[in-house]
C-alpha cells in the first residue's frame, strides 16, 4: 500500500513539474508556428529563447524581450513574435522567420 502511495505522489508530481516546465512563451511560439518534424527548433523548448538551462536569453530571446517593450506587452504575444520574424538576431546571415520556418535555431549562429 505504501509502494502505491509513493509511486502515485512521484507520478503527480512529475505531471505537475511537467505542467509548469512549459512556459507561456513556448505555448504562443508553437501555437505561432508549426516546427518542422524531427528539427532542432522542435526539440529545443526553452533554448528556442534562452542559453541552455538559464534564465539568460540568448540574441533571440532579447530581440523578443524587446518587441515586447516597444508593444508594452507584460507577455508574448503572436504580434510579438511577428515583429522580430524579419531581424536576424544570431548574425549568421539569415532572418529569424527563415529559420524558424526551417527548422533551426534563431538565437544560435550556428544553427543556419
Amino acid at each position: 500500500m505504501r509502494t502505491i502511495r509513493t509511486v502515485l505522489t512521484i507520478g503527480f508530481a512529475a505531471i505537475t513539474a511537467t505542467s509548469f516546465a512549459l512556459p507561456a512563451f513556448l505555448t504562443t511560439f508553437q501555437a505561432t508556428y508549426k516546427a518542422p518534424k524531427g528539427s532542432a527548433l522542435e526539440s529545443a523548448g526553452c533554448k528556442t529563447c534562452h542559453v541552455g538551462s538559464t534564465t539568460k536569453r540568448n540574441p533571440y530571446g532579447q530581440d523578443v524581450e524587446k518587441a515586447m517593450a516597444a508593444l508594452k506587452s507584460k507577455k508574448v504575444t503572436a504580434e510579438v513574435l511577428k515583429k522580430v520574424e524579419l531581424l536576424d538576431s544570431d548574425k549568421d546571415g539569415v532572418t529569424n522567420i527563415a529559420e524558424i520556418t526551417k527548422g533551426t535555431l534563431p538565437g544560435d549562429p550556428k544553427s543556419k
